[in-house]
């Protein structure tokens, strides 16, 4: 399925705190003799919500340095969200995720599903292939089958690309490592920032959703794709209570509709209701809800990623990832909370589960891996911090 996006009735909004990389490349400078030659690019895009937000500045980059070229992206269809309306690309091209990932079957599965894409996208007669962050074993072995001249993303030489970036040697962000892939392939990132795209109907609605009244508008996204990087439930209608009780806060639930059970179990345990709005808003909708905030508190997951995009004061409670993958560092906007530190990169989770699509939903696993030891207590004690700082008075005045 394609979707075209013009962008030309949407208004785009921007911020971000993350910065292109500084690392010695490696690898020989990169040849440019081809990007005049560039007519049709295809952009591998692998990654959910806040994968895709990172790859904004890079098709923004990509359009500015080639404007008659036709530049299509592959992104998943959870992602579709993001790219829709986005005035850089000519189309997107959307998948359905591997179902299968950590099951037995799941080489035989990623063997399928590359070989069919491979094949459709060869058709196409790509000049270029990028492959932004998220460079996995099938993203390469689908570059190689979609057959382009010009192939790029990161790389130890040995992948077959014409314009490798060679791997970091220490942990960044996607936005960094589709800065050092643009680079390699001849094309240098604006360093502006990341893009996306809302309309007046999905601020409109937002409105209608949080409303008006007193006292500083509070939100809690609690939901995230592997259990143990949520929190106890009880934990957060702690805060949540406090909140209301100490400050007069209106909280504010946001979520996907999977999540619900989420925001049952948090609103059973407030002192107050609260405005419900998980499984309730599209995602352009959440944006301007989240835009709306005095204060955003959540776990490592796509509202973090928007509070950074909209400048939104936020807490983030990390698990046992390493934020810098994220771009979760501290900010004068953004507190940090992780007492039990991160643990180093691969696969950190003793099951080998990759988030839901693999049944990571146990409940023994909530709380663990860091967040058992976060208190109520230091999360109120931060957000009271952060209500209180001139960063959200300004805000709030305004």
């Amino acid at each position: 399925m394609e979707v075209r996006g013009t962008g030309t009735e949407n208004q785009p909004m921007a911020v971000t705190a993350e910065s292109r990389s500084t690392a010695a490349e490696k690898f020989h400078p990169p040849h440019t003799e081809h990007l005049p030659r560039c007519r049709r690019l295809l952009v591998v895009v692998y990654g959910h919500l806040s994968d895709t937000m990172a790859a904004t500045p890079a098709l923004r980059s990509l359009r500015a340095a080639l404007p008659a070229a036709r530049i299509d992206v592959l992104a998943l269809t959870c992602a579709h969200p993001i790219l829709q309306g986005c005035p850089y690309v000519d189309s997107v091209i959307e998948w359905n995720d591997f179902r299968r990932k950590g099951a037995p079957a799941a080489r035989l599965e990623k063997a399928a599903v590359i070989a069919a894409l491979g094949a459709r996208l060869r058709r196409r007669g790509y000049d270029a292939t990028l492959v932004l962050h998220n460079g996995t074993g099938a993203m390469r072995r689908l570059a190689r089958m979609v057959g382009s001249p010009v192939r790029a993303g990161l790389s130890t030489g040995e992948d077959g690309y014409t314009h490798p970036s060679p791997p970091a040697s220490a942990a960044e962000s996607a936005r960094e490592e589709n800065s050092r892939i643009l680079a390699a392939f001849g094309v240098q990132d604006d360093g502006g920032p990341v893009d996306l795209w809302t309309g007046p109907e999905d601020r409109s609605a937002a409105r209608r959703l949080t409303g008006g009244g007193e006292g500083p508008l509070v939100g809690i996204h609690a939901g995230a794709d592997w259990s143990c990087q949520q929190w106890l439930p009880e934990r957060f209608a702690e805060v949540a209570s406090t909140l209301q009780r100490e400050t007069g806060a209106r909280i504010v639930l946001t979520g996907s509709s999977s999540e619900s059970w989420l925001e049952e179990e948090i609103a059973e345990g407030m002192d107050r209701p609260p405005i419900r709005a998980v499984g309730r808003t599209s995602f352009g909708e959440l944006v301007e809800v989240i835009r709306g905030l005095d204060l955003l508190i959540c776990v490592s997951s796509a509202a973090s990623s928007v509070a950074a995009v909209t400048g939104t004061p936020s807490i983030v409670l990390l698990g046992p990832e390493d934020g810098r993958f994220t771009g979760m560092a501290p900010s004068p906007r953004r507190k940090v909370l992780q007492p039990g530190g991160a643990r180093l990169a691969g696969s950190w989770c003793p099951l080998s589960r990759w988030g839901v699509l693999s049944g990571c939903e146990s409940p023994a696993c909530r709380g663990v891996g860091g967040l058992a030891e976060l208190e109520p207590g230091t999360v109120i004690g931060a957000a009271l911090e952060l209500l209180g700082s001139p960063v959200v008075q300004r805000a709030h005045a305004g």
